[in-house]
């Protein structure tokens, strides 16, 4: 038959073995939620900078793939021999994703219009007809606006009904950059400007049209 004696004993011992013990089970819970995360994805990364969710309440056109552009400018007037600066805000505004695919330097996050690029420009200068707008050399280009400490790279991601996908900004916290083209403004007067996605397949989309008044 047990004593009281022997019940403290017992109790005595049970609370050493919990006071070993416990380091030992911190320890490993310790290792359980201290384990470093994987490192973000390319497409993680690029889905953080240059998307944006749509509002609750949103809900998408009746059709498959559709693609609406809006084409901002920093400035109504430039300088002749300026550069144009802009800003494209595109949503996916049907059923569908819609996928980007672009080799470095990109159109979204360089601004590049050169190789295989399914973004276009249009201009009609001054008392002129329409013109595509030819792109930059690569060794005239700028230098990448990729963040500091990160290489050039292409984009490819999945634009999700109601997603925005917004191009870079060519300086910290502006979101505006400067059109990558060999086409000069130095004709003074009124151009009218849209920009055009038309890749493989038979997709197109056309954005809205701009007024830029070239001023001396």
């Amino acid at each position: 038959m047990d004593t009281p004696l022997a019940w403290k004993r017992a109790r005595t011992a049970f609370r050493w073995i919990c006071l070993l013990l416990l380091p030992l089970a911190g320890a490993c819970r310790n290792d359980q939620t201290s384990a470093p995360a994987a490192p973000p994805t390319a497409e993680q990364k690029d889905r953080r900078e240059l998307l944006r969710q749509p509002k609750q309440e949103w809900k998408p056109e009746n059709t498959p793939r559709k693609l609406n552009m809006l084409l901002l400018t920093d400035k109504a007037k430039i300088r002749k021999g300026a550069a144009f600066r802009y800003r494209l805000e595109m949503q996916n505004v049907g059923r569908e994703p819609l996928s980007f695919k672009e080799t470095a330097p990109s159109f979204i996050k360089d601004g590049s219009l050169c190789g295989a690029n399914a973004f276009k420009f249009y201009a009609v200068p001054p008392g002129g007809k329409e013109r595509l707008l030819p792109c930059k050399a690569p060794d005239a280009v700028r230098p990448s606006t990729a963040p500091a400490g990160e290489p050039e790279s292409g984009l490819e991601l999945d634009l999700q009904p109601g997603e925005y996908l917004l191009t870079r900004g060519s300086g910290p916290g502006g979101p505006f950059r400067e059109l990558q083209t060999a086409f000069r403004f130095d004709a003074l007067g009124t151009y009218r400007l849209k920009a055009v996605y038309a890749p493989a397949g038979g997709f197109r989309a056309v954005s809205n049209t701009v007024a830029l008044e070239v001023v001396p």
